[in-house]
């Protein structure tokens, strides 16, 4: 079993993680950038599994596999996120006008006439002469709050993607205990089925999905 800094999850985000520092400064998703960042993912890769050989846990059927899911789940699923935030970003996150200072001095004003107009509209019920001071106050917060939406939304299907490979590795650490059971077992002539593969692991066969 390899050391937990060198799991499956765990080389995932420190992939991904290493994928973020870069995305700020990226104006579109080329094929070129994933093919640069897969041949990067490799080399780190690579030194991983070296470090953890010289700690005497050597596994290269661990790693072909980590490897497989690299291209198959963890590059693909992260192209998808990353596209889509590029393209949020290219769109200014649908900010009206960007969320400058005219937009949030209008943000307020519409805040206070609504919290007035509530106030004095008698079939609306609210009474609280605060009301308009504090519609006044959150109205510039609008942008700030859409701003927040929208990363907290990204970095909810990270951490999505991140579970994944959690569960994919346990997975791993089952079968891997199941095939020294069956060994065990085949020098007694007896044998274990393994259960169905689920999870990330058929998920590899299929296009990557996002989900919120």
């Amino acid at each position: 079993m390899v050391p937990e800094k060198y799991r499956l999850d765990a080389v995932g985000r420190f992939l991904v993680e290493a994928y973020e520092r870069q995305r700020p400064g990226l104006t579109e998703w080329t094929p070129e950038l994933e093919f640069e960042l897969l041949k990067e993912s490799e080399a780190e890769l690579s030194r991983m599994q070296i470090q953890c050989g010289e700690l005497g846990t050597d596994d290269p059927a661990y790693w072909k596999r980590v490897r497989e899911t690299l291209r198959t789940v963890i590059l693909p699923r992260y192209a998808v996120l990353a596209k889509e935030e590029l393209k949020l970003a290219k769109a200014g996150y649908h900010l009206w006008r960007n969320g400058d200072l005219i937009a949030r001095a209008a943000f307020a004003g519409a805040g206070l006439l609504l919290g007035a107009a509530a106030v004095a509209i008698p079939w609306i019920p609210v009474t609280e002469k605060l009301v308009p001071l504090l519609l006044f106050i959150a109205g510039p917060l609008i942008p700030d709050a859409q701003l927040w939406f929208y990363r907290k939304r990204y970095r909810r299907r990270l951490e999505a993607l991140f579970r994944d490979l959690k569960q994919a590795g346990k997975s791993w650490e089952t079968y891997q205990s199941l095939a020294e059971m069956q060994r065990a077992l085949g020098e007694q002539g007896l044998s274990v089925s393994p259960p169905a593969p689920s999870g990330i692991e058929g998920a590899q066969a299929r296009p990557p999905r996002i989900k919120d």
